[in-house]
């Protein structure tokens, strides 16, 4: 799983990579990984989301090209982000943008690999570019949003792993 995605950058600005082993299928974790208006319910910010209307008037289901606006929430703040979903192989890997393509600011892909009976489940954060808040506000705010990434996807993974082994 190492080709290139849509919007690669050669060199990131900084990444993330962490992962977890569930006790339960891919199909299972699946299911919670590609349910972007669920994710209010493991992450430590997002607060859920809602899908945008594709052309055809369509609210987005998940698939490469739909549109998903973000709600995020940590200290008091709270603000929205669109991605764009960029990766879908069913049962293994999962990606989107945040900015969508059109900006490119930071690559989230989730993988998912058979391990026995259950899932290893690996979340990757990719800066690919600096957001106009980073460049406004310096390095600290690139700092705290990497700091903000690991926090949110240990705790992301953490919840998981929790909900689908109930």
């Amino acid at each position: 799983m190492s080709e290139q995605l849509p919007g690669h950058v050669d060199n990131p600005v900084m990444e993330h990579t962490d992962s977890i082993d569930i006790a339960a299928p891919p199909s299972k974790v699946w299911g919670m990984v590609t349910a972007l208006d669920r994710y209010g319910e493991w992450s430590s910010e997002n607060t859920g989301g809602y899908w945008r209307k594709g052309p055809d008037g369509e609210p987005g289901t998940g698939q490469v090209g739909d549109m998903f606006v973000g709600i995020n929430r940590l200290d008091g703040e709270e603000w929205k982000a669109p991605v764009e979903i960029i990766r879908r192989a069913e049962n293994e890997d999962f990606a989107f943008v945040t900015g969508g393509l059109e900006y490119n600011i930071v690559l989230w892909r989730y993988q998912l690999a058979p391990n026995g009976d259950g899932t290893t489940l690996t979340e990757k954060w990719t800066l690919r570019k600096l957001s106009p808040r980073m460049v406004e506000h310096g390095q600290g705010e690139v700092d705290q949003r990497a700091h903000n990434a690991r926090t949110s996807i240990r705790a992301t993974l953490e919840a998981m792993k929790a909900a689908a082994e109930a």
